[in-house]
Formats: structure tokens, sequence, C-alpha cells
């Protein structure tokens, strides 16, 4: 009986990815684009930034995500896989509310400089 489900399952999923149709690399490409324009930016920022806070990376996060929904949803995909829209407007939402709203907390900019040192001095 399992063989002859493994069997099933697999002439199922060849006729998935045979067909031109949305299918499973259509959705798991979808699924990484939300990935990337969600959280690509934010780990960027919260590496190379000292002023990114929660605010500012929710921020991001919301905008690469629904920039992402609407070019998907608009079929603009057609001409533009939708993380790089995605990704470049979380960029600017990011730099622009880090000017705004950057981080104030005392103890997240004194622990990132103590690494930004740490890291400097094992070069």
């Amino acid at each position: 009986m399992g063989r002859i489900c493994v069997i099933i399952i697999s002439v199922i999923a060849l006729v998935l990815a045979l067909s031109p149709n949305d299918t499973i690399l259509g959705i798991v490409a979808y699924a990484w684009g939300g990935f990337g324009a969600a959280f690509g930016p934010l780990v960027l920022f919260g590496l190379f930034s000292r002023r990114t806070s929660w605010q500012v990376a929710l921020a991001g996060m919301v905008t690469g995500t629904v920039v992402l929904v609407v070019w998907k949803q608009v079929e603009l995909d057609k001409y533009m896989y939708e993380i790089v829209p995605g990704f470049v407007c979380n960029c600017v939402t990011i730099f622009l509310v880090n000017t705004v709203a950057g981080q104030k907390n005392e103890r997240v900019l004194r622990q990132y400089e103590e690494v930004t040192r740490v890291i400097a001095a094992g070069k």
C-alpha cells in the first residue's frame, strides 16, 4: 500500500511539474519572493545600520509584503519578478523611517557599537 501511494503521489507531482499553470514551483517562487521582499532588506539593515528599530523593521516588512502581493495581483509579475519591487520598496521604507524614527534605545546602540568594535578588532 505504501509503494502504491508513493507511485500515485509521484505521478501527481509529475503532472503538476509538466503543467504550465500555477504549480508548486510557482507557489514556491511566490513564497520565496515574499520572504525576500519582507525579510531581505531587514536582515541587511539590521546588520549594517545601528538605527534600525523594531518599528522600522515592521514598517519595512509590511511595505515589502504589500508591494509584493499587489504586484502579483495586478499581474505585473509577467514583466518583473515581484521580489524586486517589494525588496526596493522595503529598502526605501527602512531608509526613510530610519531617518525619522531610528533606534533610540541606548542599550541597543551600545551593544551594536561593542559588536562593531569586536568585529573590527578581529580583522
